[in-house]
């Protein structure tokens, strides 16, 4: 009967130990959820952009600024978790003074926009094409000359619409993910699906569609238009972005940052940044050349 107890005691210890796990990761990805919303601040650079509304096909009115264009492109540009518009001002500034229309705005559940619940780019999709149709319908962008640019969870609703929208002519993914079931549980690896599970039970229960975001997917479907993927050297899941680059390695222009994070690319790379996305939309947009083939760099 002792051995029993013995049985018994360890069994029930792992069961707790499991649960304790479960818990824990649950808990920890629910955090995401649950960000401060801030309102995005205007830089005096950024005092004559006009204010603007979109609506998207679910209901949303969200907020953002444009600044016209005077060469007849124009790049929507799109945010990370518990951002706003305002976290995209360094890329929105070095093409707003290449004389490209700039849409900086603030995702659902973000900044000044309403919603209720970021889904990592799955309802997202949606904002991104309110944003596109705004852009093409203005009398100074020609609508076969505009692109789009995404961070972060804004990345994989760039990529999944510009998948399947061939009118976005040039595509900018800065620190993507591969898939966003990944995204949500390649943290929490560390004891396999019991902490997986537990990650993903949040994204469940807010009826996010983890199958349907796949950025590793959806960049073969915005072949053959110019796409140009940025990441540093320094952020987490250094493995997927292997994956990834070699994934794009025929088609694509990569470039991982030496020594940046996720994100805060022009602070590290001041000078090789702004040439490079300028030259990359430049040659997307404007005219034929760099932007439209592959070009690996380190």
């Amino acid at each position: 009967m002792k051995w029993r107890r013995v049985v018994v005691a360890v069994v029930a210890l792992g069961v707790l130990a499991t649960l304790a796990l479960f818990a824990r990761a649950l808990r920890h990805s629910e955090a995401y959820f649950h960000y401060p919303r801030v309102a995005p601040e205007r830089p005096a650079d950024f005092a004559d952009a006009q204010d603007v509304r979109l609506f998207t096909s679910d209901g949303l009115e969200l907020r953002g600024w444009y600044v016209p264009s005077r060469n007849r492109a124009a790049v929507v540009m799109t945010h990370g978790l518990s951002q706003t518009r305002a976290d995209v001002l360094p890329e929105a500034r070095i093409l707003r003074d290449a004389g490209y229309g700039v849409l900086l705005f603030d995702l659902r559940a973000h900044g000044a926009s309403q919603g209720e619940t970021s889904t990592w780019g799955d309802l997202e999709r949606r904002d991104v094409r309110a944003a596109l149709e705004f852009v093409r319908a203005r009398p100074d962008v020609d609508p076969a000359k505009v692109g789009a640019l995404g961070f972060s969870i804004g990345s994989a609703a760039v990529a999944e619409v510009a998948a399947k929208d061939k009118d976005v002519r040039a595509v900018v993914l800065l620190s993507p993910f591969n898939t966003l079931w990944l995204a949500a549980a390649y943290d929490f690896r560390r004891f396999g699906a019991i902490t997986q599970t537990g990650a993903l039970v949040p994204f469940w229960r807010r009826g996010i569609q983890l199958e349907e975001v796949r950025t590793i997917d959806a960049v073969d479907h915005i072949r053959p238009r110019p796409l140009f993927i940025v990441m540093g050297t320094e952020e987490s899941g250094q493995p997927l972005a292997d994956e990834l680059f070699a994934h794009v390695r025929e088609y694509a222009q990569t470039w991982r940052i030496q020594g940046a994070g996720h994100g805060g690319f022009a602070t590290v790379e001041p000078t090789e940044y702004p040439r490079r996305l300028r030259a990359f939309f430049d040659a997307a947009l404007l005219g034929g050349g760099e932007g439209s083939a592959a070009n690996p760099a380190p």
